[in-house]
């Protein structure tokens, strides 16, 4: 893509995009967005997601992008000050998605250059998410916003609550 000419009348490829701070009146948007991208509707997933990053947060990070007054793109996020033995405070992206319609046209480079700006005025220096390793076009996304693998492993393990005695060590 040309960004030449918009590089020497200092626009940037993303200023066409409006990204501001999510509110709770966004989350109809939100679940449309997510269920074009996935192919299900979760609005109970994401009202929850929307009450802890946005009531509940002592501050708020979440932001949403518009085009021309609609919403097509949006980014949960939290904020943590020493949890999981890191003592320098983090942020971690937990939900990100545009509209599938608007890929390609710098929604999501706005929402995680805003992110940016706004982690950056908080003096946090690190940014985490968690990507399935089968996802290869948000791994690429989020390859070309910098992010590498992690010096932290990400651990889970089954569970079966019918044998909450069940261990490896079994």
């Amino acid at each position: 893509m040309a960004t030449h000419g918009m590089e020497e009348t200092g626009a940037l490829e993303t200023d066409a995009v409006l990204v501001r701070a999510m509110r709770q009146d966004d989350l109809n948007a939100i679940v449309a967005i997510d269920a074009a991208a996935s192919g299900r509707r979760r609005p109970r997933y994401f009202d929850l997601m929307l009450q802890r990053s946005i009531a509940q947060a002592g501050l708020q990070i979440s932001l949403v992008a518009e085009v021309d007054n609609r919403v097509v793109g949006f980014v949960i996020g939290s904020l943590f000050y020493g949890e999981y033995g890191v003592v320098e405070p983090t942020a971690s992206i937990d939900a990100i998605s545009v509209d599938p319609r608007m890929r390609g046209k710098n929604i999501g480079k706005a929402l995680m250059r805003q992110l940016r700006l706004n982690l950056g005025a908080l003096r946090i220096r690190t940014l985490r998410t968690e990507v399935s390793w089968e996802h290869f076009g948000l791994l690429g996304f989020f390859r070309s916003q910098g992010f590498k693998a992690s010096g932290r492993l990400c651990l889970e393990c089954a569970l079966d609550p019918t044998r909450p005695e069940d261990s490896a060590d079994s």
